[in-house]
């Protein structure tokens, strides 16, 4: 233990803006399922850390998965999992917060659970236990999968729920009392344990049914539309606290961004911040493109002022979000910066929305390398997934990047589309050649050449999506695909080829497309050590059937517990035309609203503030954004 406790001490030592609350009413556990250099890296798991301290009565501490040394000490020791900040038992704290943005890591949640002691399936679990909570993106695709070992899922934005969880949970004496309330919220809050499943004899779910009155018969997801301060707003008016409803009106639209200076985590030389969330442009395979919708942003004067506070301590700062470009005022975000001489940089971008002004801010940065997604080498493909631009143009603006002298460019491409042919394979390499043609071009004026780093993916369906209904790829054709591309691109000269293993993908499929069985095979592949073919053997379950079938439109689907919003024959319609490759405009560049439902007249009327945004979003955009549902 003692070996853990000095690792742990180590890294707080290196880290800036970390607290320890004594004495705080409620304790909480805030958990990563990954290792600390990654967890550090996501902003949503900072925000929450961030949300849960800045309320009186609260204490939140980090918790992240052993490293590979780590584990062996505590398995060596039998010491429990313990927290970062104070290094306390998990075990010992009132509510246990897991924050899950990939599907994969639900093993590492269950095995987390292991290690602390706690029971990992919710049924066995007393008065005396912490209450598990889940929240994240994760939760917005497919809780079920982890259903059974959470108390309550978060259906949401942290922002929203994780003062509406704090207050629910102080206002409650008991563990049942809690749920119940939290769960007749209707909007937010999935308590799985209030909620029958049956199915039928294919196998395929029959019905959802709630065990307690006043339970939804699903669960509505909340999203910060209004100010995401104004359940502090709230509380800080019941109690009278004048001083803090002042500082409440003058403070900054929440905006997640990095809040503890962790230099040991990915990305730990930089400052992030969020600047806007969800993507207008509705490419059908897009889990956050849909699950995010209606776009929104972070005004300009909130994320300079951010980013004026954190430049003493770097020069380096990543903007966070879908669609950076698509920001209303994201040329005084960048005048800004370049102002205060900010290396700036973007995880990738969306090919159709480089403009010069970023790029030489880019260049300013020294960036020497930027990510692109054309996402496949045929036109037609691109169509059948709702991204439109063509090869030509594709080439144009790789160009336009390689003439101000960044010469290497990452490709994210995908393999196992719905429809794809072994032609459209063959137009990959076809793009691949052109473009790394034309980077040696421009890198003869540079006196260098560049590198193309095409990033190969097998695609995996998502819940929520209008591909929410194709099975993936099987394995071996997925397999053969994926080296077929590799073998052809690795023998261009000047690329060099990265790419995710088929038996990832369908691992990911498992976890993302799966229903409430698929918790036995992941508590089994966390006992196993990780052994997901051992966990199938021993329960018995077939992948197949949760992965590798086309679904119907009729069949209910596990994650439709959860109402994202979207209408089913808005889904439906958008995978039948991905079918016919006919392509959709993007919300706001439409005059008249495709009923997608995520934007009805009634949620509208109950956040006005995010009608405003949405009014503003689509002038700066494409005027005329949603003019049939706003005037």
């Amino acid at each position: 233990m003692k070996t853990i406790v000095e690792s742990y001490k180590q890294k707080l030592a290196s880290e800036e803006g970390w607290l320890l609350k004594r004495g705080a009413q409620l304790r909480i556990a805030l958990c990563y399922p990954n290792v600390y250099s990654i967890g550090m890296a996501n902003l949503g798991f900072q925000a929450m850390y961030e949300i849960f301290n800045r309320i009186p009565e609260v204490s939140c501490e980090r918790v992240f998965l052993p490293d590979s040394r780590e584990i062996s000490e505590y398995e060596r020791t039998r010491t429990p999992l313990l927290s970062l900040e104070s290094q306390t038992p998990v075990r010992d704290f009132d509510v246990i917060a897991f924050s899950i943005s990939f599907e994969t890591d639900y093993v590492n949640l269950a095995r987390m659970l292991q290690l602390s002691g706690v029971p990992v399936w919710a049924k066995d679990r007393t008065a005396y236990d912490p209450l598990i909570v889940m929240g994240g993106a994760a939760s917005f695709l497919n809780p079920e999968p982890i259903a059974e070992f959470t108390d309550v899922i978060g259906v949401g934005e942290g922002e929203i729920l994780g003062p509406k969880l704090i207050d629910t949970l102080l206002e409650n004496e008991t563990r049942e009392g809690t749920l119940l309330a939290l769960a007749r919220q209707g909007r937010g809050f999935y308590v799985p344990s209030l909620y029958h499943v049956s199915y039928k004899d294919d196998g395929t779910i029959e019905a959802y049914t709630a065990t307690e009155e006043g339970v939804p018969a699903r669960v509505g997801r909340a999203v910060s539309a209004e100010s995401p301060k104004e359940g502090s707003l709230r509380r800080a008016i019941r109690r009278g606290e004048t001083e803090i409803v002042a500082q409440l009106k003058r403070d900054e639209v929440f905006a997640p961004s990095t809040t503890i200076w962790a230099p040991q985590a990915e990305m730990g030389d930089r400052f992030l911040i969020e600047i806007s969330r969800g993507c207008s442009q509705g490419c059908r395979f897009c889990w956050a493109g849909y699950n995010y919708w209606p776009p929104r942003v972070v005004p300009a004067r909130d994320i300079l002022a951010k980013a004026a506070e954190w430049r003493g301590k770097t020069d380096k700062i990543g903007l966070v979000s879908t669609a950076v470009c698509d920001h209303p005022e994201i040329s005084e975000i960048l005048q800004g910066l370049r102002a205060m001489d900010y290396r700036i940089s973007v995880s990738s971008l969306r090919l159709d929305q480089i403009s010069e002004e970023l790029l030489d801010a880019l260049v300013e940065s020294r960036d020497q390398q930027i990510a692109v997604a054309p996402e496949t080498g045929s036109d037609r493909l691109r169509r059948v997934i709702n991204k439109n631009l063509t090869n030509d143009e594709i080439v144009d603006i790789c160009g336009a990047v390689f003439d101000r002298g960044m010469l290497t460019v990452k490709l994210y491409m995908m393999v196992g589309l719905p429809t794809e042919t072994d032609e459209d394979l063959a137009e990959m390499i076809t793009l691949v050649e052109r473009i790394k043609d034309r980077m040696l071009e421009a890198g003869k004026r540079f006196g260098r050449a560049g590198k193309i780093i095409p990033s190969l993916n097998g695609l995996v369906p998502k819940p929520n999506t209008p591909f929410q209904w194709e099975p993936i790829c099987s394995e071996k054709e997925l397999k053969r695909r994926l080296k077929w591309v590799s073998k052809n691109l690795a023998r261009i000269p000047n690329v060099e080829v990265r790419a995710m293993s088929a038996r990832i993908a369908h691992e990911q499929a498992l976890f993302s497309s799966g229903d409430r069985r698929i918790a036995r095979v992941i508590e089994a592949t966390a006992r196993l050590k990780g052994d997901l073919n051992a966990a199938l053997r021993e329960t018995q379950i077939d992948p197949a059937f949760h992965t590798s079938r086309r679904r119907t439109y009729d069949e209910i689907l596990p994650w439709e517990i959860v109402n994202s919003g979207l209408s089913r024959e808005f889904m439906q319609r958008e995978d039948e035309r991905a079918h016919e490759a006919r392509s959709t405009a993007p919300c706001p560049s439409v005059n008249q609203c495709t009923r997608c439902g995520v934007c009805p007249t009634t949620w509208l009327a109950e956040a006005p503030a995010a009608l405003v945004q949405l009014k503003a979003f689509a002038t700066a955009v494409q005027p005329g954004l949603i003019a049939s549902l706003v005037n």
